[in-house]
């Protein structure tokens, strides 16, 4: 995050240990006890914010150093480091293994920061992330988690279909992670198209791109069953919302655009197939897995090579009295899968962008894609 205004440092160590000692996953480490994961939660933990002074022109080099491997049994599974850069210009970085954080949480860091930072009072947690835990693997046990796992289990019945995208370089052997970002914005004319077509069906804006971008990738691979992966905040309860904590679980949706359909009969096959998979969302993925026994293979990920995300999370900014917190644009250099198409609808303005493996396909060929 770029901080600009006059930034006090030990102030902000402060409000990062504050974070620290409200949140006890940010002091849980993990550890194997007689071959099972264990959560082991510290009353306290050593934390400080590593400072340093820099060029804004070595700002990437410094960026790159941070970003280093976690030892899952040393809390905390966080670290922070400080640049400044200029008389009133920060850059902050923090690190968090994803074991102990999502996409929420922070968010969450970054709102609480700046109230802590600022002196004021948070509202105590009612629960934490070891009550979540339990409740998850108390869940386990019941007749309504038999029926969600029943419903994966038919849903993905049958032989998988692996998604075969005309790619430009041969496969890796092993799955690469190196990436790019294309972005693009959806013309205003065709937004508005988009709408009306969610409203005559039924349906929602994040229903009707799903439905298109599973017919593109038939029309590209020539298949007609394929398993989109889309993932799920997960926080079902108003509790949950405000904890630091791995609450996103992805759901594994299985398409089968035919090509006598029309669109609009497509459409309310998606509509329907969302609306199931959404409301048997609460079955974990690693598990679905796991009692499918899919055969492993190192060059791919385990029942889908490609997401779909709508995005509708806060951005990670605050603004305080004297400062302003706001998101550090950097080139972006990872691919978690083959393919990730990500869609937001901001102030009326549907935006999009493709995340890549570069090691898979050319900038142009994704250019042509959207």
């Amino acid at each position: 995050l770029v901080v600009e205004g006059p930034l006090e440092a030990d102030r902000l160590e402060e409000a990062f240990r504050q974070l620290v000692a409200r949140h006890e996953t940010l002091r849980t480490s993990f550890e194997m006890v007689d071959g099972e994961v264990v959560q082991r939660v510290y009353d306290q933990v050593e934390f400080a914010v590593e400072r340093l002074q820099a060029h804004e022109s070595e700002a990437e080099a410094y960026i790159e150093s941070f970003v280093r491997s976690f030892d899952l049994q040393q809390a905390p599974l966080l670290r922070v480091r400080l640049v400044q850069t200029g008389p009133e210009r920060h850059l902050l970085m923090y690190d968090m293994h994803h074991i102990i954080s999502d996409g929420v949480s922070s968010n969450n860091i970054v709102q609480e920061l700046g109230q802590l930072y600022e002196g004021q009072a948070l509202e105590p947690l009612s629960i934490q992330y070891k009550d979540y835990a339990v409740w998850q693997q108390q869940e386990m046990q019941r007749e309504s988690y038999q029926r969600r796992e029943q419903f994966w289990l038919e849903h993905l019945a049958g032989e998988l279909p692996v998604l075969d995208l005309p790619i430009a370089y041969p496969r890796p052997a092993v799955r690469s992670f190196e990436g790019a970002m294309y972005e693009f914005t959806v013309d205003p004319n065709v937004s508005g198209q988009l709408r009306r077509i969610a409203a005559q069906t039924g349906s929602t804006l994040y229903m009707v791109l799903l439905g298109a971008y599973t017919v593109l990738l038939s029309k590209y691979s020539g298949q007609d069953d394929m398993i989109i992966g889309t993932p799920v905040a997960g926080r079902l309860l108003p509790e949950l919302e405000p904890l630091i904590g791995m609450f996103v679980n992805t759901l594994a949706i299985r398409h089968q655009p035919q090509g006598n359909q029309t669109f609009h009969n497509y459409l309310l096959e998606v509509r329907d197939r969302t609306l199931q998979a959404f409301e048997h969302q609460d079955y974990p993925l690693e598990e679905l897995v796991e009692k499918l026994d899919v055969a492993r293979d190192a060059s791919r990920n385990p029942l889908f090579d490609t997401m779909f995300v709508l995005e509708n999370m806060e951005s990670q900014e605050a603004e305080l009295e004297t400062l302003t917190f706001s998101p550090y644009v950097q080139e972006h250099r990872t691919s978690k899968f083959d393919l990730t198409l990500s869609m937001s609808d901001e102030d009326g303005q549907i935006k999009g962008s493709f995340e890549y493996c570069t090691k898979l396909f050319g900038a142009d060929a994704i250019e042509r894609l959207t």
